[in-house]
């Protein structure tokens, strides 16, 4: 199984709150005029990117991007959400599912004028074209939105703070523009990765268990002998500090 089932490109548009019914195509998004030679400014230490939620696209990449990370804007314009997943630390990605409903929870508990004044913020491991790992200060704000109150274009700004981390947690802000023009800090939370020490097939086992699959669908459909899959699974609890799988998978969770 691969770790991008964990959050897939469907997981990702169900969470941000479109139907998986949506047709895309009809789907109406304010204009909004990008300064794209703005855009394209270098820049030493980061890189920016405009991401279209309505049909899971970047549409925008600054070519600074290759400074930090190594790869050509062309690859993000060109593989999408997918490759830009596939290059998040494992562990990063993991927890990633549960902060992106965390900013969509806040997001649309805020009333629909006020959306576009909100700015998250969180850090993240990607892994550089030469398989080195940087970590990123991704901060984004919503350019515009759909006519029903949904996210449509997302202004992306990544700077890399490698140096400066020091711990592996993964720390969530989100701030408010205020009537006076400074961003208020209005709600944080830390993401433990608590659980790095679980293996990538320890992650697998845990995934498929926690979509509901037996010990025998799990063996099937990693193609291990049953005794194996019900050894990763006591790894799991005991690693997890959990009674059970159900608590492991419950801890997590709420990671």
């Amino acid at each position: 199984m691969n770790l991008l089932d964990i959050l897939s490109t469907g997981e990702l548009y169900r969470i941000a709150g479109y139907s998986k019914k949506t047709n895309k195509e009809n789907i109406h998004i304010p204009y909004f005029n990008l300064e794209v030679e703005n855009f394209e400014k270098q820049t030493h230490t980061g890189y920016q990117g405009v991401f279209n939620w309505s049909n899971m696209q970047y549409i925008s990449m600054s070519t600074s991007i290759k400074k930090i990370l190594g790869y050509d804007k062309d690859v993000f314009l060109l593989r999408g959400i997918n490759f830009a997943l596939s290059i998040v630390h494992p562990t990063d990605l993991l927890l990633l599912r549960n902060i992106h409903i965390e900013i969509f929870n806040y997001y649309y508990n805020t009333p629909n004028e006020q959306r576009g004044k909100l700015r998250f913020s969180y850090n993240l491991r990607i892994r550089a074209a030469d398989n080195s790992y940087v970590t990123i200060l991704r901060q984004s704000n919503f350019l515009s939105f759909t006519d029903d109150g949904k996210p449509a274009l997302e202004y992306i700004n990544c700077t890399d703070i490698t140096q400066y981390r020091f711990t592996s947690s993964i720390n969530l802000a989100i701030h408010k523009l205020s009537p006076s023009g400074i961003y208020v800090l209005c709600h944080e939370t830390e993401f433990s990765d608590s659980h790095h020490t679980l293996s990538k097939r320890e992650m697998e086992v845990l995934e498929l268990a926690r979509k509901g699959y037996t010990s025998k669908e799990i063996a099937e459909k990693l193609y291990l002998c049953i005794e194996t899959v019900k050894s990763h699974r006591k790894h799991i609890i005991a690693k997890t500090g959990s009674g059970n799988m159900t608590a492991a998978i419950n801890k997590i969770d709420k990671l």
